[in-house]
């Protein structure tokens, strides 16, 4: 929640060609904490977050973040939605060729439905790959739901991490719900 009570939503997609998954994953899995099966930056303590940012702004690689600002009486799953229709499309039209989306499980339903309407509607390329995976399964992951709570941080004020990315993170906005 924002101080002017608004709630913000942030879905972020990080572009990494494919000879850098595999570093990228390493990468990433050094930063685990303990038996943790993964990095969540919510959860993680500020001097973590500190060494989480750092490390992930070592991999030079562009982002693109769709933001929707909604009140508290909306549903976030609605902000999902307007970021997913913004998102997809401008992923699509920059020819990427993959995506892996985090697995929210029996929500990723909703997901795929607003991708079968985007890809109806000519607006996502059929070629492009979209798929689901548990956050435990591809570290790779991880360094976009960082950039997700870095740029939400940054929208609620917290600017210490912000400036290692605000270069790489392209803006979409994706309305007010």
């Amino acid at each position: 929640m924002r101080a002017d009570d608004d709630c913000v939503y942030v879905l972020a997609a990080v572009l990494l060609p494919a000879e850098k998954l595999d570093r990228v994953r390493s990468l990433m899995d050094t930063l685990r904490y303990g038996k943790a099966p993964t990095v969540h930056w919510r959860t993680e303590r500020s001097a973590r977050r500190s060494l989480i940012a750092q490390t992930v702004a070592s991999v030079d690689f562009p982002s693109v973040v769709a933001v929707s600002l909604h009140g508290t009486a909306s549903r976030s799953e609605r902000a999902r939605r307007h970021c997913l229709l913004r998102l997809l499309p401008e992923l699509s039209a920059r020819e990427v060729g993959t995506v892996v989306f985090e697995s929210r499980r029996e929500q990723d339903a909703a997901d795929r439905a607003i991708l079968t309407v985007l890809r109806r509607h000519g607006q996502v390329a059929a070629e492009m790959s979209v798929r689901w995976e548990r956050a435990s399964s591809d570290a790779a992951l991880w360094t976009a739901d960082v950039i997700a709570g870095v740029v939400t941080g940054w929208l609620g004020g917290e600017h210490l991490w912000w400036p290692l990315f605000e270069d790489r993170v392209a803006f979409l906005e994706a309305g007010e719900v």
